[in-house]
């Protein structure tokens, strides 16, 4: 049997005992490649070395295409941005690995796996990893998955969608197969829980932030201005006062691992949101394990000047808003969120925002990501 046919056998073999796998997989054009180590995927091509292929035996190709196919389900070919190939490939099989062999899968010998990884996303793998990792390029790229890229030779091709449409196109693939398998109920709640997740659509970071900013804005009425629009009727009522957020405390984790980019960034979007509430008081507490400074900022010359460096801990600048009788508004808290160090939960709304994917879980407030840092 040719490798061609081995592959084609090894996919319809999905069909009736994995139909989530078996269909994202009838999709992918075969295109047997020489050049590749081992095999890949871009969401459209199932790339293989035929010499790779040839000395599997028929359970470990079933599990490699499970493999390949679960990079799509999990969007991969679209998130790397400008992440190191290598690095963002381990992080990527150290996430679905475990997947595929809880399916029943087997993977070939040597696949990444470990147990400290277990549940969760590739950004946050990738984030843990060294920044040089050595692993032997036939196992790290076993199953490699690639970025999407529009084939602009040949508009008619299977690349000639553009990202954007391809990335629409890879989550109608993905939401079919899931349809199906439940329909046959073939698909277990935790695969179906991990796709809802990728396929759903996130709000941007700075839009949630605007949202939390002004569900806490104060809205006062007030006598001494009445209302213009019913003055001519001869009705006397109060007008509204301009909506303030009284103090706002802005907690910043110092402790080394937030770059300057991401401070600006930070400050500028929180900056645009904040010139709407004039006379609002801006305290910013910068911590590590202590509180390092402290500085009131006007909204008009909003510069955040980090200070601090050593360890983490969420509770110091807790602690200094109780003791100095602050009663902020709300706090928003700039973190990695690398620490479990909480204080008790305060009596005002507390928003965290992080730099990093971290697996966090505040025992109060709401999460927020920025866009991850490459």
């Amino acid at each position: 049997m040719d490798v061609k046919s081995k592959l084609t056998k090894a996919r319809a073999g999905l069909v009736l005992s994995a139909p989530f796998f078996a269909s994202i997989a009838l999709q992918l054009k075969l295109k047997e490649d020489k050049k590749c180590s081992t095999a890949y995927t871009d969401s459209v091509i199932l790339g293989y070395n035929p010499n790779f292929i040839s000395k599997l035996s028929n359970a470990e190709l079933k599990g490699l295409i499970c493999h390949e196919v679960l990079h799509i389900a999990m969007l991969h070919p679209f998130r790397k941005n400008s992440r190191e190939h290598l690095k963002w490939n381990a992080a990527c099989d150290y996430a679905i690995n475990p997947i595929v062999r809880n399916e029943g899968f087997t993977l070939p010998e040597g696949a990444l796996s470990d147990a400290k990884f277990r549940d969760l996303e590739a950004e946050v793998i990738y984030n843990q990893l060294p920044r040089s990792i050595k692993i032997p390029i036939a196992v790290a790229l076993m199953g490699e998955v690639r970025d999407y890229k529009q084939d602009k030779s040949d508009n008619k091709g299977s690349h000639a969608n553009t990202l954007p449409q391809q990335l629409k196109s890879c989550k109608i693939t993905i939401a079919r197969a899931a349809a199906v398998a439940k329909a046959q109920g073939k698909l277990p709640a935790g695969l179906e829980r991990m796709i809802q997740e990728a396929l759903q659509p996130r709000l941007p970071w700075q839009e949630i932030l605007a949202r939390f900013v002004t569900e806490n804005a104060r809205n006062d009425y007030t006598w001494k201005t009445p209302n213009k629009r019913y003055l001519y009727s001869g009705l006397y009522l109060p007008g509204l006062n301009v909506p303030t957020l009284g103090t706002i405390a802005i907690i910043i984790d110092t402790s080394g691992s937030i770059s300057q980019k991401e401070l600006d960034t930070f400050a500028s979007e929180l900056q645009a949101i904040l010139s709407i509430y004039p006379g609002t008081e801006i305290k910013i507490i910068y911590v590590d394990s202590k509180v390092a400074d402290v500085e009131s900022i006007d909204i008009y010359d909003f510069q955040l000047h980090a200070k601090g460096g050593g360890g983490t801990d969420f509770r110091p600048g807790f602690e200094y808003i109780e003791k100095e009788g602050l009663m902020p508004s709300c706090i928003i808290y700039f973190t990695d969120g690398y620490c479990d160090s909480f204080p008790d939960s305060p009596d005002y709304p507390s928003l965290w925002i992080l730099t990093d994917k971290a697996n966090f879980k505040p025992p109060f407030g709401e999460v927020i990501y920025m866009e991850q840092r490459d």
